[in-house]
């Protein structure tokens, strides 16, 4: 019995660390003084939020989200951008999307573009994005760069657009 139960372990080890995962790296401009404020994780998904330190949900200038669809790449990016679209007009007034940019044949998939809007349905606070979108091998990545504003500076977007365009896939 208790070789039985070694073997079913090795088993489900081998299973478990064989999985393929993806991350997706990139430096936080040390001008925010950005830290991981929250990480939640399931079976499908894993989320960070960085905000300043010092500050906290209800006080903070800026926001970094990344997202991890875990085991998505099988699906085209569009659908994730037309579904982040469609998701930011049912919840906003006055929604601007901009596309900035996408790759090019044979180079990583990517989509990096601004959602700019004057308020939350729900709420007069507001808050405008830079958004990038990426593949890697397995995964789907959704990077965010928020601001409580209604329109993004052309240097902040300058600046998160190399951020996002410089990252890298670790295997």
């Amino acid at each position: 019995m208790k070789r039985l139960f070694i073997i079913a372990t090795l088993s489900i080890s081998v299973v478990f660390y064989s999985q393929k995962k993806d991350s997706l790296q990139f430096s936080l401009p040390e001008k925010y003084n950005l830290h991981l404020e929250e990480k939640q994780e399931n079976g499908q998904m894993v989320m960070m939020e960085y905000i300043p330190k010092g500050q906290n949900w209800d006080n903070y200038d800026i926001i970094v989200t990344k997202i991890v669809s875990k085991n998505l790449a099988k699906f085209p990016l569009q659908t994730f951008f037309d579904n982040s679209k469609k998701l930011l007009q049912s919840k906003t007034k006055n929604l601007r999307i901009k596309e900035l940019s996408r790759n090019k044949k044979g180079e990583r998939e990517y989509i990096l573009f601004t959602a700019e809007a004057d308020s939350y349905k729900d709420s007069e606070t507001t808050e405008s994005q830079i958004q990038y979108f990426t593949k890697g091998e397995n995964d789907v990545f959704m990077c965010m760069a928020a601001l409580k504003q209604k329109n993004l500076s052309k240097d902040f977007v300058e600046e998160w657009s190399k951020v996002f365009l410089q990252s890298q896939i670790i295997k």
